[in-house]
Parts: structure tokens; sequence; C-alpha cells
């Protein structure tokens, strides 16, 4: 994808030059100028098209972490961050003025701008067939993870599947959920073919590109998502049996070297350069922290965004490897107060340098989930002695012991929320696997928290009726007066 990335800039770069050529927008087109439809024409064109595509879904992946998180039970923002959006997200106690969420929709909604406009591009262009098909199922995979990411946090949104006039932007109003879905299930399911469409030689090359173990991964979770449980059934053991993927070590699962290891199925692929390090480098590690944690670090850093509960270190027991493994603790004084913090290292590049670049990548969908997922439907769909197969694959892998068997469906749904919540801490998962487990659920795990939350003002936060979904950001209903806000807000 870095390469991917890299086409991006010189293809927003040869816009913003033809935008320069002219004296006038009123200027009639000459041989001499290039113009937007000469950009799209080539294979070449088109893979910088589609790389910018990719470039821009890396906002919506790292507000998935961090909303993913940061309102749930298992992490928590420093106490020297006292205010702003994210903390607000923390205490819940969000309004339609938070300013990260209108950032967050505008990121989708700019992928989804992208993929529209070479779709359309695409229609008309000289490519083969084969090559068209290849583009467009690429760039719809994209298109479904920012309406999938859209739909998960703020419900039904408005609809585009086609380039949209100016003129007529600002009048479509929010789809349901079901019609959100609608599009994303039909993306998917053309993006299910990606592969087919590559020679071998250019599936030797597709590494960090969507494939198609990736569409049907998030098509996967999409339907759990809908709790379409037979269909998640259906669509995850194909991945299981075709897909070639496997567990793998945690220490090469998160190896900023190793990004294309069997068990990442996509992700977004930073690099130790300015405009490509990843987003996480200093948000993970505490505020201000120590020199140490990154060896080629010679001044203190962090912001200290992601501090994990001590009340949620308790549910790893003494022999899982996530926890020893994948959290640290170091105890040090800042501004006159000591303080022990507890992080995980997911995030961490050990060959980090002094200007706080890091290669470590932000994973979206890996093996692991399609196990976890795929027990979750087997137990949905009164399978629950079959699904312990697929979560004791992931608990072996964390050096415990298989779950006791005889369990109900009952405690199966727990079992699964419990193994979810420490597998993919910090992979911005656990906010949402409460939501989708409904409010009551919700309400349980959070109300055993908050009175034991580390942060004070996070002992007093209310869970509420509308907190399933975030509120559509003013912003977005300022210039869209057509939007209608989420109940609650």
């Amino acid at each position: 994808m870095k390469k991917l990335i890299n086409n991006a800039i010189i293809f927003g770069l040869m816009i913003v030059l033809t935008a320069g050529c002219s004296e006038s927008f009123l200027d009639k087109n000459h041989p001499g100028v290039l113009t937007l439809d000469k950009l799209y024409h080539t294979s070449e064109d088109f893979n910088a098209a589609l790389a910018g595509c990719y470039q821009s879904i890396m906002g919506p992946a790292t507000y998935n972490v961090y909303i993913g998180d940061i309102p749930g039970d298992n992490v928590f923002i420093t106490s020297y961050q006292p205010s702003g959006a994210m903390v607000d997200i923390d205490k819940l106690v969000v309004s339609a003025l938070n300013s990260d969420l209108n950032t967050d929709w505008s990121n989708n909604y700019t992928t989804i701008q992208r993929v529209n406009l070479l779709l359309d591009k695409l229609a008309g262009s000289p490519l083969s067939d084969t090559d068209k098909k290849l583009f467009a199922a690429e760039a719809k995979f994209l298109r479904a993870y920012s309406y999938f990411s859209l739909v998960r946090i703020f419900g039904g949104v408005p609809v585009y599947d086609k380039v949209t006039d100016i003129a007529t932007i600002y009048d479509v109003p929010r789809s349901s959920t079901d019609d959100v879905f609608k599009l994303v299930i039909s993306d998917l399911t053309e993006a299910k073919n990606i592969d087919s469409y590559r020679t071998s030689a250019n599936q030797a090359k597709a590494g960090g590109k969507a494939s198609t173990v990736a569409a049907k991964t998030l098509l996967g979770k999409v339907y759990m998502w809908k709790k379409d449980f037979a269909n998640a059934e259906t669509t995850l053991a194909d991945v299981i049996a075709t897909s070639g993927k496997q567990l793998e070590t945690l220490s090469v699962l998160f190896d900023p070297d190793q990004p294309f290891n069997k068990e990442i199925i996509f992700s977004i692929n930073y690099d130790r350069v300015g405009n490509f390090s990843s987003p996480f480098v200093t948000a993970s590690i505490p505020y201000n922290c120590p020199v140490g944690i990154y060896p080629n670090v010679t001044t203190k850093g962090g912001s200290g965004v992601f501090m994990i509960e001590p009340a949620f270190l308790r549910k790893f027991s003494p022999d899982d490897k996530r926890a020893s493994q994948l959290i640290a603790t170091t105890a040090f004084s800042n501004l006159g107060i000591f303080d022990t913090w507890n992080y995980s290292t997911k995030y961490l590049d050990l060959k980090t340098t002094f200007n706080y670049w890091s290669g470590a990548n932000t994973i979206i969908l890996r093996y692991a989930d399609v196990l976890l997922m795929y027990a979750e439907a087997l137990n949905e769909n009164g399978k629950t002695a079959q699904a312990y197969t697929y979560i004791n694959q992931v608990r072996t892998r964390a050096g415990l012991p298989n779950l006791t068997a005889g369990f109900t469906k009952a405690q199966m749904f727990q079992a699964l929320a419990d193994e979810r919540a420490k597998e993919f801490l910090l992979e911005g998962d656990r906010w949402f696997d409460m939501v989708f487990r409904g409010l009551p659920f919700l309400k349980q795990e959070m109300n055993s928290y908050i009175p034991n939350a580390y942060l004070t003002q996070n002992r007093i936060i209310t869970v509420k009726e509308n907190c399933l979904l975030f509120p559509i950001p003013d912003t977005q209903i300022q210039i869209k007066p057509v939007l209608t806000q989420n109940p609650g807000y």
C-alpha cells in the first residue's frame, strides 16, 4: 500500500497542476492542457486514482480504533489531557459538536467520493473488461469499508452510489440502515471476485491491496453486525476452508516488518518516513514517558491516549501471553506526580527514530477475528458445541487451556465477548462488540467497569439509552439541513 499512496500523491499533484495551467476556469481545453478526463485513460492513471482511494481510508481506519476502544471499558485517556473531543467520547458525554466525529464522517465520505469518481470514469475508459472489473472490485471494497464504518457509528447515513452533482448532493437524506447495508453487501459481493481478475504476476504483487479473502471476511463481519447469522456462518466457513490463513505467533503478528504475515488479511501498512508514519506511535505510550520505550528515541514523548484500565487487566489470567507479551507497565514521576501506567505494545516499532516516525501497522482484518466470529455465528445458530473448536484455537495461541465443555448458549455468548475483549484490545473492536450485543449487555459491562475506573471523571459515566449510536455531526446538518439527528442528541 505504501507504493500506492505515493502514486496517489503524484495523481493529486497532477490535478492541482492541471487547474493551474489555465488563466480562467472558462478557458476552452487545448492540446497542451491536461484535463481530468485525460487523467483517467490508462491503467497507470486508474492505479493512481485507486491509490487515492486506499490512501483516504487511513483516516477512517485510525478513527475506528479511537472510537472502537476509547468509549469502552478497556482504555482511558491520561488525566494530563483533561478535555477535548476524544475525552468527551471517553466520558460518553458526546454532542453533535464533537470535532472528531465530524472528521471521521468527512474522511469516510472522501473515500466514497473518490470511489464514485473512479467508477464513473472507468465505465467509459478504453481499459479491457477484466481490468475494469478489477479496478471496480477493489474500489467497491473500499467504499464498503467506509459505509460499514459510518453505519456502525451513526446508523443510517446518506447513500451515494454514483457521482452526485453538487447542486443535488445536499438534498440527499439519510438512508435507512438496511439500505446502507444493501449497498455494502452488494459492493462486497462484487469484491469477492478480486483475485479472479488478477494475473498470477499481479497477484504476487498485490500485497497490501484488497483481496478476495478480505472481501469475504468483511462481508462475514457485516452479516454478523446485521445479525444474519446464517449467512455469516456460511461466509466465514468459506474463509476458513479456502483462505490459507492461519494464526501466527504474537511476536510475528505485530512485527512492523512482517506486514504480510499469514494471519493478517487486510491492514494499513505504514513506513518510517514522515508522511506515512503510524498515527499511534505516541498515542499508545504513556504521557511524557521517560526515554527507553523506543531505543532510538532520546527525548521524552507520548500522549497517553490509550492507557489500559487496571481493572481491565484483571480479565487476563496469569498465563495469558496476550498480557505478558503485548502489555507493558512503567512507573515514573511526571509533573511531580508518581504514577504507574499500563500500555499495549501492539503499535510499538522498536526501530522508531528520534523524530517518532514509525512503521507500526493498523490491522483491520485478521484470521483470529474470522475464528471468533465463526464461533459466534455457530453459537447463535444453536451449534454451541461446534463453537469450541474455533474459540479454543485462539485460546491455545494465547497459552490458555480449552474452555470447559458443556456451556449453554448464554455462557458461550459471554465467553466469546470476554475472549474478543482480550484478543482485540486496542484494535478498535471493544465498543462495537458491546454495541453489537445490545444495550443490556453494554450496560452490564460498563456498569461493572465504571465504579472501578482509573480516572475519577470516568466513575460518573452514565450509559444512556441513545449511546448505541453517536450523533450526526452538527456541521453536516448545517450544510445539509435535510439530515435528521439521532434520538437523544
